[in-house]
């Protein structure tokens, strides 16, 4: 089998992408799993699945730092987080079974929309929509769509609290507060998912290949917090600029990959 020390090429990026989204990897598991020769027919799943079990530790390490600096609003984040739970639980239970390919074109879409939402600085989605803020059904969604995507859920997230009324750093902490559960729960729905797969590598629980997991957390729960601190340091409009850019970034690769 390949050797365990093989995800360890890929940490540093895992944490610094905590900075404003807490995105996940999977993508980039994807393709190193290719190259270490595992079953074609549960890959994608499986990085998926390794992907949000990483966010566990750097969405903790992530919202620790940003509660620390008070940008956690929990008023908004408890009823979120409860609908997070179940959302995201179904969502990994759901990804084993569909291929992505027309909801990744789905959310790359929604994605560059909301990255012009906060370049612009509008809220325009969250008037179309009136998403009530602190909603367990919002929350529902959230953890489900994060979980398929295998994404600590900053993506939807931050634009949802930003349109609730929170300016974007608390935006921002709360979001990554809400990776927590969503790290979690997901993580639980990939193991209990894949549990009795005979096509998983050594190494793993269900769709998480547990190496990857550690490797790369080792190191990334530290870019994780300094990408936290870091988001308390810059303005309001630079934040709100580096972040819509980010999303286009995103959204671009994700129609392209």
């Amino acid at each position: 089998p390949p050797p365990p020390a093989a995800p360890f090429i890929f940490q540093a990026e895992h944490g610094i992408r905590h900075f404003c989204l807490s995105r996940g990897l999977g993508d980039v598991y994807k393709r190193q799993f290719m190259n270490l020769g595992f079953n074609s027919e549960i890959i994608v799943q499986l990085a998926i699945g390794t992907s949000i079990g990483c966010i566990i530790f750097t969405s903790i390490s992530s919202a620790v730092t940003h509660n620390n600096k008070g940008s956690v609003n929990l008023l908004h984040f408890k009823p979120v987080a409860t609908g997070i739970v179940f959302g995201a639980f179904a969502g990994a239970m759901f990804a084993v079974q569909v291929d992505g390919l027309i909801l990744k074109l789905s959310i790359a879409t929604f994605i560059l929309l909301v990255g012009m939402d906060i370049l612009f600085d509008k809220n325009i989605i969250q008037k179309i929509f009136k998403f009530k803020s602190k909603s367990v059904f919002v929350g529902s969604g959230i953890g489900f769509l994060s979980s398929i995507l295998g994404i600590g859920g900053g993506t939807f997230s931050v634009p949802y609290f930003k349109g609730s009324g929170l300016n974007l750093t608390s935006s921002i902490g709360t979001s990554a507060a809400c990776g927590v559960p969503i790290a979690i729960f997901g993580t639980l729905g990939y193991i209990f998912a894949g549990i009795d797969s005979p096509l998983m590598p050594n190494f793993s629980l269900g769709y998480v290949y547990v190496p990857a997991v550690f490797g790369v957390s080792i190191t990334s729960i530290f870019a994780a917090r300094y990408g936290a601190e870091l988001a308390h340091h810059l303005s309001q409009e630079v934040l709100r600029i580096l972040m819509a850019g980010w999303f286009f970034v995103v959204s671009i690769y994700m129609f392209v990959i």
